[in-house]
C-alpha cells in the first residue's frame, strides 16, 4: 500500500519539522480494510522510512512486538470509532497545558474553526494501557482529538493530513492560551 506509506512518511516528517514530536516520541497509523499500518517501536519521525512501517491484521489478537508500544491503543480506536488515521504526538505546549486545564477551548479563531475543543484525559497509566484505550475510544467517538494529561495528543480522522491539521492547530491554540495566561496576569 504505497499511498498509505507515503502519507505516513509525509506526516511524520511534517510533525517532526513542526516540533510536534522529539527524537523517538510518537507514532502514526492508518487503517485500511482489515489492516493497520503503524510505525515501529523506537522509530524516528525525522528519519522515517518505509522499513519503519509494519502491517498488522486488525482481526487477530496478537500484535507484533516490533510495533509501536501504543499499537493496542491504535487498534482499539480503529475497532471502536470508525476512524481511519491516527497521529500520536507529544507537542510541548499542549502537554504543558494538560497540567493546567481539563479541556482546551481555544481563544484563537483557527483553533475554534479547526478542532473546536479538546478534552484532557487524566489516565493512569497514561501510556500503552487498557485504561488509555478505553478513555481514548470514548473521547475520539465524539471528537477528532484528545490530550492525555502529562503524555501527549491522539488525533484521529479519515486522513492523516487532517489528524496533522488538528494537532498543529491544537498546539498553536495551547501556545496562545499559555501566553495569554502569562501576559494577562
Amino acid at each position: 500500500m504505497d499511498f498509505i506509506k507515503a502519507e505516513i512518511l509525509k506526516v511524520a516528517k511534517l510533525s517532526f519539522k513542526e516540533g510536534l514530536v522529539n527524537s523517538f516520541a510518537g507514532n502514526i497509523s492508518y487503517s485500511y480494510k482489515n489492516y493497520m499500518y503503524i510505525t515501529k517501536r523506537g522509530s524516528f519521525f525525522g528519519d522515517l522510512t518505509e522499513k519503519d512501517i509494519i502491517k498488522i491484521d486488525l482481526k487477530k489478537d496478537k500484535i507484533s512486538e516490533k510495533a509501536s508500544s501504543e499499537a493496542s491503543v491504535h487498534k482499539a480506536i480503529y475497532l471502536n470509532t470508525g476512524k481511519k488515521a491516527i497521529l500520536h504526538t507529544h507537542p510541548k505546549y499542549t502537554v504543558l497545558a494538560s497540567f493546567l486545564y481539563d479541556k482546551i477551548v481555544p481563544i484563537d479563531s483557527e483553533g475554534k474553526l479547526i478542532f473546536g475543543q479538546a478534552k484532557v484525559l487524566d489516565v493512569d497509566p497514561p501510556s500503552a494501557s487498557k485504561a488509555l484505550e478505553e478513555a481514548l475510544c470514548l473521547a475520539l467517538k465524539e471528537y477528532n482529538i484528545a490530550i492525555v494529561k502529562t503524555h501527549g495528543v491522539f488525533a484521529a480522522s479519515e486522513s492523516l493530513m487532517k489528524a496533522y491539521a488538528y494537532t498543529g492547530a491544537l498546539e498553536h491554540s495551547c501556545f496562545m492560551l499559555l501566553k495569554a495566561k502569562s501576559v494577562l496576569k
